[in-house]
């Protein structure tokens, strides 16, 4: 199912002379350790399996790979971002194998595009191209954006950067995006005010996102009252090198405090309800990954905002049109 890169990983080990490798897999490739681990047992180098958190590039465990005396680090699932590293770093994307065709044609009726944007995460990326002359051939042109600061390729979407969308927004009639869970197509349509037909090659299942989010924006006015009757906020960023938004934070920090607000900056590791619960804050700010107001609120006893919506609780931006919140050009890392 996954192009696991086995011809790539050996040309870095013995391009680097590794002996001890330090490999980071997402909890959805961990299945296929005894697989990824084939390269390295047949060169003879030694593995050290790095079990914690891998959500993104920008989870990066170069450091801890370093204090265990690793020579290199193999980071899977995702696209370089371009974050310096302490160690020679590869990064294997573990594209899947499989054409979406079958799954866009199913689809296909709910593209009533003239003109549609492309976009899709790295794993499904290096299919964009096929699926281009695939609607081509049914009528409808296909758009891609090039990548972004964060992503690496046309038509690649993160979590924390939907730029090609909004790049060719002003001249697609909507998007499809490929890919699985339901954060980078809703980022999409809130991003551009555009229909998404999020397609799942996956599972062969599609999914329609109208162009305004009407459930997602009552949540997040929901989540901004709650907030707003709290006096004191613990604004959070994270270690990871990636999501150390240090300097968004303590701006969040001295804007609340303007306003009259107890606030403190809270820095973590990984983003937990357990790790930061023991705090009596009325609410939370996260100035670390953007997925974590979004996708992981409901695990969070008390309200947790983004950046943007401070804004709004605050009096100074309205709710709409909705800011998602995505990591810039300066904090890149």
């Amino acid at each position: 199912m996954y192009d696991l890169e086995e011809a790539a990983v050996r040309e870095f080990l013995r391009r680097t002379g590794a002996r001890r490798a330090a490999l980071q897999l997402p909890a959805g490739l961990a299945r296929l350790l005894p697989e990824i681990s084939r390269p390295f047992d047949q060169l003879g180098v030694e593995t050290v399996i790095l079990a914690g958190s891998c959500y993104g590039a920008c989870d990066l465990a170069d450091e801890a790979a370093k204090k265990l005396g690793c020579d290199v680090l193999l980071h899977y699932g995702h696209a370089d971002m371009g974050l310096r590293t302490v160690l020679p770093t590869l990064f294997v994307e573990a594209r899947v194998k499989y054409s979406p065709i079958d799954s866009l044609r199913l689809a296909l009726p709910e593209l009533e595009f003239r003109r549609v944007g492309l976009v899709a995460t790295v794993q499904h990326v290096g299919h964009l191209e096929e699926v281009a002359k695939f609607l081509a051939a049914h009528g409808i042109q296909a758009v891609v954006g090039g990548p972004s600061h964060r992503a690496r390729y046309r038509g690649q979407i993160l979590g924390c950067d939907v730029g090609c969308a909004r790049e060719v927004a002003p001249i697609v009639d909507g998007f499809l995006y490929l890919g699985t869970g339901d954060f980078h197509p809703l980022g999409v349509a809130v991003a551009t005010g555009k229909k998404v037909v999020a397609v799942n090659p996956v599972s062969g299942s599609f999914r329609i996102l109208p162009p305004r989010q009407e459930e997602f924006l009552e949540k997040r006015r929901a989540m901004v009252a709650r907030a707003a009757l709290g006096e004191s906020f613990g604004v959070i960023t994270s270690t990871k090198r990636g999501q150390t938004r240090l300097g968004l934070a303590k701006s969040l920090v001295d804007l609340l405090r303007s306003e009259g607000k107890k606030a403190h900056l809270l820095v973590v590791d990984e983003v937990l309800p357990e790790a930061i619960e023991n705090f009596s804050f009325d609410a939370w700010v996260c100035a670390a990954c953007p997925r974590i107001p979004i996708d992981d609120a409901d695990r969070f006893r008390r309200p947790v905002l983004t950046p943007f919506e401070v804004k709004v609780m605050l009096g100074r931006a309205p709710l709409e049109p909705y800011q998602l919140d995505e990591v810039s050009e300066k904090e890149r890392g």
